[in-house]
């Protein structure tokens, strides 16, 4: 039987990350009156807009852009082309040839549509998140008009942020790979791992007086397995799918450490790290991704040139597969706005806290995916791990009080 969706994610997601961040952080409540003004400031109000959009928005926005099935939506234009195909059959030779002549010419003209379909739907998104993240950075502002001051100031804070911006394109282009070939419930399970691998990392750069107390470091276990479980489903194990899954997971953990003390040595805030972060990733991204695409294009379009009479139909069978703009814009917008929150919420805590706080997050997109999406019930090995993490949350939260 499935769970009941928001009576779920409220009483095991929502109820728990608020516990979580408030007795971990020492936040005091927050009055309505004063709620505005004091979000920035208030580890309890940007940790919980951050969990909640992400787990509602960005899921049902990024799981939409990477399922978009275009072919439901050009039946009908598949219908008539084969009518008008059939009308046609008898044309001679010299109709033929002009018909061809022009399908060439179409496919010359969008030199950039073949481009993107060369990349995979999940790589293209991350190419979409840092792109349009970055812009939406410089010209959605109440000062539009001021964006060349934005960009100035971005590329004076792409110094201090270059190395957080790498492990950012790596743990979302290695994500990408992971999805590809290993699927969500594998990958899921391996970022499980996030919050321990961010102890070793915050051991390692800073020492042992950086991190909290051995009850709260004892709690991350059931939370890093309780999620792995909760998470888990039929998966087809895949080696290279699985150590991209680890790299993602790895560098999200650098990226939650090394971000926070960016943030500290340039006192910036989260819209702007999130903003120098996205520049440096997307022309990572447009190198490595657009790069491959571009030689996977030329090679396509050479082969092509030998097979002509099939090139019309490879085009009308792709040419619709890129989503539509404005759920392209969507996932992107979702994006932004979680990672400026999140890097709001990072500048708030200790890093180790934020990855209890992010696996929290986590279980609430395994359990809104499922429900926004389908798929199968929660097993009994499942609803374990959901409980598992929950007390490992619950127990967090009162060692680091």
């Amino acid at each position: 039987m499935r769970p009941p969706g928001l009576r779920l994610f409220i009483s095991s997601v929502v109820l728990p990350s608020l516990l979580l961040t408030a007795k971990s952080t020492n936040a005091l409540p927050v009055l309505p009156t004063s709620m505005m003004s004091n979000f920035p400031s208030s580890p309890l109000l940007v940790g919980s807009a951050w969990t909640v959009s992400s787990s509602i928005f960005t899921t049902y926005f990024t799981t939409a852009f990477l399922k978009y099935d275009a072919q439901k939506q050009h039946k009908q234009q598949l219908l008539e082309k084969s009518n008008t195909d059939f009308e046609s059959q008898n044309n001679d030779a010299k109709a033929r040839q002009t018909k061809a002549e022009q399908s060439d010419l179409m496919l010359q003209s969008s030199l950039h549509k073949r481009i993107i379909r060369q990349i995979s739907r999940p790589q293209l998104l991350t190419l979409y998140r840092f792109v349009g993240s970055f812009l939406l950075g410089i010209f959605v502002h109440p000062q539009m008009f001021r964006w060349i001051e934005r960009f100035g100031k971005t590329v004076d804070a792409i110094g201090d942020f270059a190395l957080p911006a790498l492990f950012l394109f790596a743990a979302n282009y290695f994500n990408s790979i992971s999805l590809d070939r290993i699927g969500i419930s594998l990958t899921y399970t391996s970022k499980c791992s996030i919050p321990l691998i961010t102890v070793l990392i915050t051991l390692y750069l800073y020492g042992v007086a950086s991190l909290p107390s051995i009850t709260a470091l004892c709690s991350l276990i059931p939370i890093a397995i309780g999620v792995a479980m909760a998470s888990w489903n039929s998966s087809s194990f895949d080696l290279l799918g699985f150590l991209a899954a680890m790299g993602s997971a790895t560098s999200q953990a650098a990226l939650n450490v090394v971000s926070k003390q960016a943030l500290i040595n340039s006192g910036i805030g989260g819209l702007e790290a999130q903003r120098a972060m996205a520049a440096v990733a997307s022309a990572i991204s447009i190198l490595v991704v657009g790069g491959t695409a571009v030689y996977s294009t030329t090679t396509a379009t050479k082969k092509q040139k030998n097979r002509r009479s099939s090139s019309t139909t490879r085009s009308n069978n792709s040419i619709s597969q890129h989503p539509p703009n404005s759920l392209s814009f969507a996932a992107v917008a979702a994006y932004h706005t979680e990672y400026v929150l999140s890097f709001m919420f990072v500048k708030l805590v200790e890093p180790v806290t934020y990855g209890a706080c992010d696996a929290i997050r986590r279980l609430s997109i395994i359990i809104l995916g499922r429900r926004m999406f389908g798929g199968d019930a929660f097993s009994m090995l499942n609803q374990i791990g959901i409980g598992l993490a929950l007390i490992g949350a619950f127990s967090y939260s009162f060692a680091s009080s």
